[in-house]
């Protein structure tokens, strides 16, 4: 399987307050930010803030908290992992085919199963419409690890870092990844991704700094020269 065909996809920026981490974000890196709605399952806001056209940091933080009173194990994780700020929680890739996907999922020992992973899960955006994409291992089961997961998005639906962003929010214009820190070492990332790709070839720096396993950092290509955004690591 060709690496080209896996790409960096999003980060999941969990957030106390998903308003004040993403004018915070805006203010820090100059790019700008437009609302992404909700995610009904889950009681979580979601904010975006493009990188490039298909890359983006997703700000969430939750907006419903009936959801905790229930349980909800995504809402829960987000509260826990939030208690000290924000954190990324998440770093996603995405593959271009359903055949990838199950790939991947085989390695993992599971199963892409859209009744849980597909429409109902997915984002209601203010204008209407509702974001749909499948994943493989689920959130619960790759973010809590530090590890990424895997999405495909099927149909020719707009990239959501494609959108526009609000007016006012930031001026800048996010051009890509220069590079991105994880936890680990290159022999980790290499044997959860499996044949889907080898770390090396990615169109970007991985640099390892050894820690425990998750995403700490992204140095992002911008029409006003590179911006480091660093925050706290998912707390395994």
């Amino acid at each position: 399987m060709n690496v080209s065909m896996i790409h960096f996809d999003h980060v999941c920026l969990a957030a106390q307050n998903v308003y004040e981490a993403t004018f915070r974000l805006s203010r820090e890196t100059g790019l700008g930010n437009y609302d992404g709605g909700f995610f009904p399952l889950y009681g979580i806001g979601h904010k975006v803030v493009p990188l490039a056209p298909d890359i983006y940091i997703e700000v969430e933080g939750i907006v419903d908290h009936t959801v905790l009173k229930r349980g909800q194990p995504l809402a829960t994780f987000f509260e826990q992992q939030t208690r000290e700020g924000d954190c990324f929680v998440g770093w996603c890739l995405r593959c271009d085919s359903l055949d990838e996907l199950k790939a991947f999922a085989k390695h993992h020992n599971t199963v892409v199963d859209e009744s849980t992973t597909g429409k109902d899960a997915g984002r209601q955006m203010m204008n209407g419409n509702r974001g749909f994409a499948l994943q493989t291992p689920s959130a619960l089961t790759a973010w809590p690890i530090g590890k990424p997961n895997l999405y495909f998005k099927p149909g020719n639906a707009t990239h959501t870092a494609s959108l526009p962003t609000e007016p006012g929010t930031g001026s800048v214009q996010g051009q890509g990844l220069n590079w991105i820190e994880v936890g680990e070492d290159e022999n980790a990332l290499a044997a959860w991704l499996g044949e889907i790709g080898r770390p090396s070839d990615f169109p970007f720096e991985i640099r390892f700094n050894g820690k425990s396993s998750g995403l700490y950092a992204m140095g992002v290509k911008t029409s006003d020269g590179e911006r480091e955004i660093r925050r706290s690591a998912v707390q395994l």
